[in-house]
């Protein structure tokens, strides 16, 4: 471990210059006495007579992969939005990445690594021939620096699923990464990162953590190019200005309509790298119906498939060929808003709707989809029944008239908010009526109104729940620490007036960071609900256990624990389907955000 005056060091500007450039001039040479042993040709060019391979002038095809992609802002790995899924692809590169199936981990820019007796400490080692876009060899530094970033304090929530935090994952473990990002640590040398060399970093956890592995594989964990990133709050992900270290690079971007990605020149494994360019439309929501349009007018090469267009294809004799699924990739689920009006508030009347909700019919809507009987998937190692919520209509029923509602009357209309249109909204509408008589309505709004509404305090005539899907790695310490943490179920359970409070100070400029962290802890301690302040205690003590059965247990305990407080409601497990051209080769699918790696892929013309 370096001392905290090396890490201080680490950071100053003429340590990054010497040393940088030192390794820029020998790398430089190792490159080019190695460069055809390495790849077996020459460099890449950005040139249309690219071929698979890289090699220009000899015949071959360019090999261009067309693609739809929901639009983003901007690309920064550190924020939540669709970008930084789009980075993780092939952009940018972590230290590891996942295996075709998204069950392990396997070297990436880390070439090996180690691992403590006690589980706390990684060591890894990285790449000498690892190497940014711009030439600059890619050194632990690297990521320890990007790493401060990511757990600098800002006005961006501190980390979660919500668009525009942070995108740090907690479930990570980092010993003081949480600490550091609230405000409450501010010695960055206590903080469980540092560069031991040039090319060796060192993680220390808080505790053991057996998905700190796959977790370094999220998005947030991405090295930036810091000497072209600081001081530049946007201008360094221009197209031309973006300096990765992935496969590909952004060689050109036109905001809200399209971007295009060439391979890095640079890049330390070439030979694996066939597609010569990479074109994707940056689309904004897409309607059942239309979103197809673009692969059968072969547009595209690659298009996820939903409700009616999924039933179609797989109808389809030529096209059900072309269909390509992620099993019980993502969960639709419910969540209750907050309200002036306290008839959510009271759980009995939750538990009802949830115990009423008719998810076998549900799960009839569409191809792919399963009754989603807990937040937990059952693919998750140690899932078993005893985490499955059982409906009852008979139960429903009474529950609504002890909570002063018999058969829904005197019950406002239940509203559900959503970005999208979805079958699942008018199924579970018709559900309701038929098993409790209440009334039920989609309110249905632009995605961006969604998102501002979701969070706020609806007038007293207004209750009911947002509707949304969410996905993320099938392990415990995500599945209960991350989808629906601890911290969101007690947001969600405040009560509106205390939500309110808790926004203001969420928001206020005033207060230092670690006065708001203050602020807002004290606000959920006298607040929240005993269950999910227990909750939390549970979460905590589960990833603080050594003992891997005693851990399970306690995420079974907490997700059990979680289900039954009904803020968040799941309805259905539904797979990730895609139409594949025939032409596309080597896309490994996997039950992760991203789907997939660019790194691989090749475009084979001519291929059925």
């Amino acid at each position: 471990m370096t001392s905290s005056g090396n890490a201080v060091s680490a950071f100053s500007t003429g340590y990054r210059t010497t040393r940088r450039d030192l390794l820029r001039g020998t790398s430089f040479l190792a490159l080019a006495a190695g460069a055809s042993a390495l790849t077996g040709c020459s460099l890449f060019e950005e040139s249309s007579d690219v071929g698979s391979t890289g090699e220009k002038g000899k015949g071959k095809p360019a090999q261009v992969m067309r693609m739809g992609f929901p639009n983003f802002p901007v690309i920064d790995p550190q924020v939540i939005t669709n970008g930084m899924w789009l980075a993780l692809r092939g952009v940018f590169e972590g230290l590891i990445a996942q295996n075709p199936k998204g069950s392990d981990v396997v070297p990436a820019v880390a070439e090996k690594w180690t691992v403590s007796p006690d589980g706390l400490t990684y060591t890894f080692s990285l790449r000498t021939n690892a190497k940014w876009s711009n030439g600059d060899p890619v050194v632990a530094s690297d990521f320890e620096r990007t790493l401060k970033r990511l757990f600098t304090p800002s006005q961006a929530s501190a980390g979660g699923t919500t668009m525009g935090a942070n995108s740090y994952q907690a479930a990570t473990g980092i010993k003081g990464a949480v600490e550091f990002l609230g405000g409450t640590l501010t010695d960055w040398s206590q903080v469980g990162v540092k560069a031991t060399g040039d090319h060796e970093l060192q993680f220390t956890l808080a505790n053991p953590n057996p998905g700190f592995l796959l977790g370094l594989t999220h998005p947030s964990m991405l090295p930036l190019h810091m000497d072209s990133v600081e001081g530049k709050p946007k201008e360094w992900q221009n197209a031309g200005t973006l300096v990765s270290n992935g496969p590909f690079k952004v060689s050109k971007w036109t905001q809200n309509s399209a971007m295009s990605l060439t391979p890095n020149e640079h890049y330390w494994d070439k030979g694996k790298v066939f597609l010569s360019r990479i074109d994707i439309e940056l689309q904004e929501s897409v309607a059942t119906g239309t979103a197809t349009v673009p692969y059968e007018n072969d547009e595209v090469d690659i298009v996820a498939i939903v409700d009616a267009d999924a039933i179609r294809f797989q109808k389809d004799p030529t096209l059900s060929k072309q269909v390509r699924s992620v099993p019980t990739y993502s969960i639709a689920y419910l969540a209750k808003l907050r309200s002036s009006n306290p008839a959510l508030d009271d759980v009995r009347v939750r538990k009802a709707l949830s115990l009423a909700a008719g998810r076998a019919d549900l799960a009839e809507i569409g191809p792919g989809l399963r009754p989603g009987t807990s937040l937990v998937v059952d693919d998750v190692p140690g899932w078993d029944e005893s985490l499955a919520l059982k409906e009852d209509v008979a139960e429903a029923k009474r529950l609504l008239a002890e909570a002063g509602f018999p058969d829904g009357k005197g019950l406002p209309t239940v509203r559900i908010l959503a970005g999208v249109q979805s079958p699942l909204i008018d199924g579970l509408i018709d559900a309701w009526k038929k098993n409790l008589g209440i009334q039920a309505k989609a309110d249905i709004v632009e995605a961006g109104v969604y998102v501002e509404r979701r969070w706020q305090v609806q007038a007293g005539d207004y209750i009911g729940y947002y509707f949304g899907t969410f996905a993320g790695l099938h392990t415990w310490p995500v599945m209960v620490g991350v989808l629906w943490s601890p911290l969101d179920v007690q947001k969600l359970g405040l009560p509106a007036n205390i939500w309110k409070q808790y926004q203001q100070t969420e928001t206020n400029t005033k207060l230092k960071p670690a006065e708001r962290t203050k602020q807002l802890e004290d606000l959920l301690s006298k607040n929240a609900t005993p269950q999910t302040r227990q909750l939390a205690e549970l979460v905590e003590k589960a990833s603080a256990t050594r003992d891997e059965q005693e851990q399970l247990a306690l995420f079974k305990q907490a997700a059990k624990l979680r289900d039954e407080q009904f803020l968040y409601v799941p309805l259905t497990w539904g797979d990730a389907m895609f139409a594949v051209r025939p032409t596309v080769k080597g896309l490994n699918l996997r039950a992760a955000p991203e789907f997939f790696y660019f790194k691989g892929i090749s475009i084979e013309k001519g291929a059925a």
